[in-house]
């Protein structure tokens, strides 16, 4: 669900011959023990294999109350983000396959108060090409989804939102989509929507640690969210009940891992309407709830998920029967490098533990760089300040984070992949992210 903070995961095609056989349990032990000794992750971490759990490893707490934690455990929930995309749109070709829906019905016959409706189709929704507001990433107050809205609050948003292109023109990621197609779900069932999934999906197999619908932390077995700030503190995630349908689902790495084999299989759905929704137009495209995930010589598809607080991954690799689910309630580690981590072991190439060696840097050498900067080249300003020796950063209407020295003038911040190289002499500072380098100046 959110861009900022999350990128899809993608290694670059190379020629190569992988085998994914028996698997280094003991390399992947260290490194998951690695990442809880020095509090880079809280989460659990599965791989299958012809739908048999291979490996399973928890680490972290699910909840941090003061001095009282709790550990996680096997049946630990996490919040999925959007993963559930993918089980939403499963529901979607379902009912196309029972003739209830096409791909090409317009929502103007359901949303005619949208914009664009009559061109927009049931497949610019799934694909991401309805141009529509994203009522999630487009605010400029990402407080505004973390409190209770009404269907009709959220259809409002998204009504009243600026467009980003004509339907079918182009391509953005839009949530806006998922959260119409689970409204259309509910109108052509006459069911809630978590009532279809559990129905449909939960029930029939046998996926008995997911669930739909629930508030916030109201789940017996779910996994609270936290961040990492000198320790584990509280973060306010999106509030579930306003992204039903396209970030909510409660579930386990296991549960997972059985959907993506049942999916693979035919259990679900047909294997030419699976066929569709992996279409896309290539790597770090969509296709039709599920995206591309190159590896080296293998190509995989899946979705990545991501909360203010939580974030996930589930992929499989069909000619391998091979499938990974990875799910976090607490991070301060770039998830693409779990997830490179974990296939690379996998597939027997070369890994190396990472080091967690901290640089520290002076109070007096931090000053230097404190300021509030902005930039022709992204919207958000960022103000940079500090909590004794740290240094932290927050970008408009976004919570504050804490950065890690990697030099004098150069820090990270792991969970969104960040890196600001700072000039204080020329009051400059260089935002990197997903292979994107922005310019900023501090304001005077």
């Amino acid at each position: 669900m959110i861009k900022i903070h999350v990128s899809l995961l993608l290694v670059f095609l190379i020629a190569g011959r992988l085998n994914a056989q028996e698997i280094n349990t003991a390399k992947l032990d260290s490194f998951f023990n690695t990442l809880a000794g020095n509090n880079k992750a809280m989460g659990s971490f599965a791989i299958a294999k012809k739908g048999k759990v291979i490996y399973h490893k928890t680490i972290g707490y699910c909840i941090v109350e003061g001095d009282k934690k709790v550990a996680a455990k096997a049946s630990t929930q996490y919040r999925i983000g959007s993963i559930t995309k993918i089980f939403t749109a499963v529901l979607v070709f379902q009912l196309i396959e029972q003739g209830k829906l096409s791909l090409d019905t317009r929502i103007d016959k359901y949303f005619p108060e949208l914009p664009g409706a009559k061109l927009i189709s049931i497949a610019d929704l799934l694909k991401h090409t309805s141009g529509l507001y994203d009522y999630v990433n487009d605010t400029k107050d990402q407080t505004w989804v973390t409190v209770p809205r009404s269907k009709t609050e959220l259809l409002v948003a998204i009504k009243n939102g600026k467009t980003h292109f004509e339907p079918g023109k182009g391509s953005a990621y839009c949530n806006s989509g998922y959260l119409l197609l689970g409204y259309l779900i509910e109108k052509l069932t006459r069911k809630p929507y978590p009532k279809v999934v559990a129905d449909r999906i939960f029930n029939k197999l046998g996926m008995k640690n997911s669930q739909s619908g629930l508030a916030n932390n109201t789940g017996v077995e779910e996994a609270r969210a936290y961040h990492f700030q000198g320790k584990w503190t509280d973060i306010k995630d999106i509030y579930f009940g306003n992204v039903v349908a396209v970030g909510d689902i409660l579930s386990t790495p296991q549960d997972l891992l059985l959907f993506m084999e049942a999916l693979d299989t035919g259990k679900l759905l047909s294997s030419k309407s699976l066929a569709i929704m992996k279409s896309g137009d290539g790597p770090n495209t969509s296709g039709m709830g599920l995206f591309e995930f190159p590896f080296y010589s293998k190509k995989g598809y899946g979705h990545n998920g991501g909360t203010y607080g939580s974030f996930s991954v589930l992929q499989r690799f069909g000619p391998d029967s091979l499938a990974m689910a990875v799910c976090t309630n607490g991070l301060s580690y770039p998830l693409n490098d779990i997830n490179i981590a974990m296939l690379n072991v996998v597939y027997k190439l070369p890994f190396e533990l990472p080091s967690f060696k901290k640089i520290a840097v002076a109070a007096k050498d931090l000053e230097p760089l404190l300021g509030l900067y902005s930039s022709t080249d992204m919207p958000l300003k960022i103000t940079i300040s500090r909590k004794e020796d740290t240094l932290m950063g927050q970008a408009t209407g976004q919570g504050a984070f804490q950065m890690e020295a990697i030099g004098t003038n150069s820090f990270k911040f792991d969970p969104s992949g960040l890196m600001m190289e700072f000039n204080p002499e020329k009051g400059l500072m260089l935002l990197k992210q997903g292979g994107k380098t922005f310019r900023y100046a501090r304001e005077k």
